[in-house]
């Protein structure tokens, strides 16, 4: 079996997730996610099943955006279709027909109750670097992992080059989105309303986009400088989103001829934007670049 440090063979399977039969490569997430291989021994195989749906159940995949899970059996494409319909599943399942990708990772069976090069039942975290953070496998089909080592793995993976990435695209959306929300405050003082509406909502996807980039900069951060950063841009952020929803919304009742309700939206919209606005210009992220 692989060790933990060693560098994760690249592989590239063909799977099934959401509706969709397709090709997917560990290289595709590396570097995005912290990836989660699943090996798993066959589809509806009672330890199996178990094993799966309590990855799905612990809501990795929703909880942090930065988080992708893989399963890997010697299933057809077909079989893991059924598979996850019948189970919720919500991560792709991949197809390792002949048992290649689980002999490079140490954690094949040559043969299991009379199947032949079947993966054992393991996990392995990868960071964003393409490295093994955690191992584990066993040769007994029923055993299950220790899911809290593998949550404990995750919340490990930090890397402070990786959370300046992160950070440097958050800046960008939320550049644009400053840049859409003063476009929206001028046509607001013009009364302008339509107009305002529109390039409000423009700015509240921007900060959306902004806020997950800056958590994932956030989750990554080794030091305090970088975590403290991506934080103040977070809430900086989530200030503008919210005073720009509330402008928008004032505007859209100004339209309506429901000046009251607008009256209300306009002076909610104040203190976020007031918030926003008191923490000034963001740390440059040039400023958070590493040797």
């Amino acid at each position: 079996m692989l060790t933990e440090g060693t560098e994760a063979p690249a592989f590239a399977l063909p799977g099934y997730h959401d509706g969709e039969i397709d090709e997917f490569a560990l290289d595709d997430y590396v570097g995005e996610d912290v990836v989660v291989v699943a090996f798993y021994p066959m589809d509806f195989s009672p330890g199996c099943t178990d094993e799966l749906c309590s990855l799905r159940d612990i809501d990795l995949l929703t909880l942090m955006d930065d988080v992708t899970i893989l399963g890997i059996s010697g299933d057809s494409v077909h079989s893991h279709r059924a598979f996850a319909e019948q189970n919720a599943l919500e991560f792709p399942l991949l197809t390792d027909s002949i048992g290649e990708v689980a002999e490079e990772y140490g954690v094949l069976h040559e043969e299991l109750d009379g199947h032949l090069r079947v993966p054992k039942r393991a996990l392995f975290v990868v960071d964003d670097r393409g490295r093994v953070a955690y191992a584990w496998s066993t040769d007994d089909p029923m055993t299950q992992p220790d899911l809290d080592a593998v949550r404990n793995a995750i919340d490990a993976v930090q890397d402070d080059r990786t959370a300046a990435e992160r950070y440097g695209r958050g800046y960008q959306h939320y550049t644009y989105g400053r840049s859409e929300f003063e476009n929206a405050l001028g046509a607001y003082d013009r009364e302008n309303w339509l107009d305002a509406v529109a390039a409000f909502e423009e700015a509240v996807a921007y900060f959306d986009s902004a806020g997950g980039a800056f958590d994932s900069a956030r989750r990554f951060a080794e030091s305090e400088r970088v975590h403290d950063a991506a934080t103040t841009a977070r809430d900086a952020s989530d200030d503008f989103r919210q005073a720009a929803a509330w402008f928008a919304s004032a505007a859209e009742h100004r339209v309506e001829g429901k000046d009251g309700v607008a009256d209300e939206y306009h002076e909610d919209a104040q203190r976020p934007h007031e918030s926003a606005r008191q923490v000034g210009e963001l740390l440059d992220p040039d400023a958070l670049v590493f040797d």
